[in-house]
Formats: structure tokens, C-alpha cells, sequence
């Protein structure tokens, strides 16, 4: 492909000395007035400056090679895990008449475009620093992805605990407790209690879901922060970084709790 393009640069500039300078075409001639003086000054040193740097452009150009894990090439906006957060938020959504989670769907909304807006900030500057086909770039897209998947899994469960929460029998078991619940039949009102601590069970784990995505979108500020400071010096002391320990640290609890 390069000898392709050194084939087409040269002879291009060959074929337009050659219709500038030669007698049967253009005729310019330095010397003979000063429109053609000018003319052919103005030919000559284009023709020297687009031989020493178009030759050089292509020659020394670099390819970038795309970043294959498992051997799928590493599409971020067009991954799987991508378009499912997004089916995620969406369906998020439409649970918006659920007044019991409104701050929490709020919320949520939220830190998914802080991540959005993150994973493009942190793509720019990895590409500052390294090519996609070095190890470093790899071992940080990686971990970004890692993180990615914490965070869409857990705006999965939320999703999947709203939707399955029945607000109408909720508000219902809250009225009657508030208005005259002690009074009822001690079965009755055990009952209405067992259900009612259903629901709060429901609430408060949402609740620590968006608080566990909060953790995370400021996990990805740190990394940026840090990435955006690193140095030659501290590329090849990557594993030492705190954003990237603490990352792993998170990682490494989120799947102990899965274990567990």
C-alpha cells in the first residue's frame, strides 16, 4: 500500500514539472519575464517540499492496529454490553410512575451519562499514550471494562428489582399501617408487617445499587485524573497506580460477594 502511494506522489509530481516546464505544453521559463520567474519559482519549491514530506508522511506513517480480545476486535460503543445498558436505562425509564423510586431512576440517569461522557474522556486519553496495540493500552482497556460491566450489571438488577416492585400494593399496606394498623387482628397485621419488610427489602437494595454505581463513576474519575497526570516515566508502573488498585479492589469484592 505505501509503495502504492509513493508510485502516485512521485509521478504526480513528475507529469506536473513536466506540463509546467516543457515548451510543447505550459513553456514556463525562469528568467524569460516575471510572471513565468514567479510561476516557476513557485513550482520548483512545491514540488521539493511535497517530495520531502509527502515521501516521509508515507513512510514513516504508522497503522493503527485494533485492540482483538479472544479474537473479537473491541468495539465500545457497539458491544453487546453497551446497547444492553442502553435497553437498561430505557426500560429504567419507564418506571418513572413509580414515585417510591423516582430519586433513584433519577439518579441512575445520571451517573449512566457520567459514564457515557467518562469512557469517551478516558478513550481520548489512552490514545494520548498509547497505541492500541501495545500491552499498557490493552491492560487499561481491560480494567475500564471491567468496571463497565459492574456498572451495567448493577443497573440491571435495579431495573430488574423496579419493575417487579408493586408500588399500588405498597402505597395500600403504608396507608393501613398509618391508619389504624396496631388495631387490626394480630394475624392481619403480621401479615400486612411481613409484606411491608418485602418492599423495604426491595427499596434498600436499590438503594445500595445506586449507591455502589456512585462509587464506581468516581473510581472512573480518579482514573481518569490519573491517567490525564501520567508520564513516560510511570508507564511501566501501571499496576502501582491507586486508581488502578482501587479499581481492582472493587472488582475483586464485587466477585467475592457473588461467591458468596
Amino acid at each position: 500500500m505505501k509503495l502504492v502511494k509513493l508510485l502516485f506522489l512521485n509521478v504526480g509530481i513528475i507529469v506536473l514539472n513536466i506540463v509546467v516546464f516543457s515548451q510543447g505544453l505550459l513553456g514556463i521559463h525562469i528568467g524569460k519575464n516575471l510572471f513565468s520567474t514567479i510561476i516557476g519559482v513557485t513550482v520548483i519549491v512545491a514540488s521539493v517540499i511535497a517530495f520531502i514530506w509527502g515521501n516521509i508522511s508515507i513512510l514513516f506513517s504508522k497503522k493503527r492496529t485494533p485492540v482483538i480480545t479472544n479474537g473479537k476486535k473491541n468495539k465500545n460503543d457497539n458491544s453487546e454490553s453497551t446497547k444492553a445498558l442502553a435497553e437498561n436505562i430505557s426500560g429504567l425509564s419507564k418506571q418513572w410512575n413509580k414515585k417510591t423510586f423516582r430519586e433513584n431512576i433519577n439518579n441512575t440517569m445520571q451517573q449512566y451519562g457520567k459514564m457515557k461522557e467518562r469512557n469517551k474522556a478516558l478513550d481520548t486519553v489512552l490514545l494520548q499514550h498509547f497505541q492500541p496495540s501495545e500491552m499498557s493500552y490493552t491492560r487499561f482497556r481491560n480494567i475500564i471494562d471491567s468496571v463497565n460491566e459492574l456498572f451495567n450489571g448493577n443497573v440491571e438488577k435495579i431495573v430488574n428489582r423496579i419493575e417487579v416492585f408493586d408500588e399500588s400494593d405498597y402505597r395500600v399496606i403504608i396507608y393501613k399501617i398509618k391508619n389504624g394498623g396496631d388495631n387490626l387482628p394480630e394475624q392481619e397485621k403480621q401479615v400486612l408487617y411481613d409484606k411491608l419488610n418485602i418492599y423495604l427489602e426491595h427499596i434498600n437494595y436499590v438503594k445500595e445499587l445506586v449507591e455502589a454505581n456512585e462509587t464506581i463513576v468516581l473510581k472512573m474519575d480518579k482514573l481518569l485524573l490519573e491517567l490525564s497526570k501520567l508520564s513516560a516515566a510511570d508507564e511501566s508502573d501501571i499496576e502501582n497506580m491507586s486508581a488502578i488498585q482501587d479499581i481492582n479492589s472493587l472488582i475483586d469484592q464485587t466477585k467475592f460477594y457473588k461467591q458468596n
